[in-house]
């Protein structure tokens, strides 16, 4: 189980060798959600209601947000046909939620982490992938990882050797729900698990399901 006393992997190539081996038997989840129930199943989520009372904010507005922005999603990723227009659409889409929050809750305290803002975008493209009703084969491969505890705990003794440049990460053991603060390290643990599925020969979504079968397991 991928907890607080999961043993990290010791090195990128542990890690690639491990994901390699759940990929030679995966298959993407099918779904046939709509982009409402995709919306709604993010609002229900445990994680983002407990993120809002964290962040003091309000599951009416996350619910309207998401309600008016996945099919916003769905039909912009349709024209997507390489990584960069997939990665301007994340940014654009997670800048949105983070003025959304910031304007209907302007008090400090409701402020919402940029790395949650993120991770509850990549989490609904990833839904949206799933569901055939709303895919668009060509955004498989461009996905981003969602950064959580789940996905960062295993890489915390080797993320170095998966950032190109001299950006010393250090990943904690019990990874805090605002680990991810700025845009900058959300980039960068992003080229790591870019750099992750290049080694293991895979899509870099597929580590995010390898994180949740060994997490379920």
């Amino acid at each position: 189980m991928i907890g607080e006393g999961f043993a990290a992997f010791a090195g990128a190539d542990e890690a690639a060798k491990a994901l390699s081996d759940f990929a030679a038997s995966f298959d993407y989840p099918c779904t046939d959600s709509s982009p409402e129930a995709i919306a709604r199943e993010s609002v229900e989520s445990s994680w983002i209601k407990a993120l809002a009372r964290k962040c003091g904010g309000s599951m009416e507005t996350y619910g309207r947000w998401a309600r008016e922005s996945v099919p916003r999603m769905v039909k912009s990723a349709r024209y997507v046909i390489n990584q960069e227009q997939f990665d301007i659409l994340v940014r654009r889409t997670g800048l949105d939620l983070l003025r959304t929050w910031r304007n209907g809750f302007p008090d400090r305290r409701s402020k919402l982490p940029f790395g949650s803002a993120f991770r509850a975008v990549d989490q609904l493209f990833k839904a949206i992938n799933e569901s055939e009703a709303c895919r668009s084969s060509m955004i498989r491969d461009f996905l981003h990882v969602p950064l959580d505890g789940s996905t960062l705990r295993p890489l915390r003794l080797c993320i170095d050797e998966l950032v190109d440049r001299d950006f010393s990460i250090e990943i904690p053991a019990s990874v805090p729900a605002g680990f991810v603060a700025t845009e900058e390290q959300y980039l960068l643990l992003q080229e790591a698990m870019l750099a992750l599925a290049e080694r293991a020969g895979v899509s870099p979504i597929v580590y995010a399901y390898y994180c949740s079968s060994i997490n379920s397991s």
